[in-house]
């Protein structure tokens, strides 16, 4: 992402949470919320509720999130469960 500064680094974080927002909104590949989704449970919470859940999160979670989904996607796309 971005370099090792203060600045970079909030910015960083801004595009993950926001990245993560999208994501626990609706799954990015179909209209299911599959069980198997670490967001499962967030995505049955109130959009307030996200937002808190989501702004308590250390960059390393926002980045496991993204990073999970991006898997998911590709197993998604070859036609795996």
């Amino acid at each position: 992402m971005n370099d090792n500064s203060k600045g970079g680094a909030e910015e960083d974080r801004q595009y993950l949470t926001q990245l993560v927002g999208q994501l626990a909104a609706k799954c990015p590949v179909g209209p299911k919320n599959p069980e198997m989704c670490p967001l499962y449970p967030v995505r049955k919470r109130r959009l307030s509720t996200r937002a808190r859940w989501i702004e308590s999160l250390e960059p390393e979670d926002l980045e496991f999130v993204v990073s999970y989904h991006k898997v998911c996607s590709k197993w998604q796309q070859a036609g795996r469960p």
